[in-house]
């Protein structure tokens, strides 16, 4: 009997371990957090980590989270970069994803690539 609550541990163990950046709440929806996923994709100034909630395959909000860049730049991809992705399918994006800002190239980069890297794991995690 210990034998088969250690093995039913480890599966469980290593299954929140893999989608512990892809967490399911209450209401069927997910929020991903690209701080452990991306933190070697740079902005300017350093990672440009994201959280992204999406409902039924479909992005409901994206948050830049706490990063080094210029505030300047990440005003201008708060405002004209992660609102192109509200109510775009994950699908959608990774097929072809929302250009970046004019006047912040590295933060929308980085921003783009943490998302896409996010998307990505939702749909490998998603249950």
């Amino acid at each position: 009997m210990k034998r088969v609550l250690f093995i039913a541990l480890l599966f469980t163990l290593a299954e929140t371990a893999s989608t512990q950046w892809v967490q399911k709440k209450k209401d069927g929806s997910y929020t991903v957090d690209t701080s452990v996923l991306c933190d070697n994709v740079n902005g300017y100034d350093g990672p440009t980590p994201v959280s992204i909630t999406i409902k039924n395959d479909k992005i409901v909000s994206v948050v830049l989270l706490d990063n080094q860049e210029t505030y300047k730049y990440v005003r201008k991809v708060e405002e004209q970069l992660l609102p192109k992705y509200v109510g775009l399918s994950v699908k959608e994006v990774l097929k072809n994803q929302p250009d970046g800002v004019t006047g912040a190239t590295y933060s929308s980069k980085a921003v783009k690539k943490n998302i896409a890297v996010g998307l990505e794991e939702y749909l490998k995690n998603k249950k």
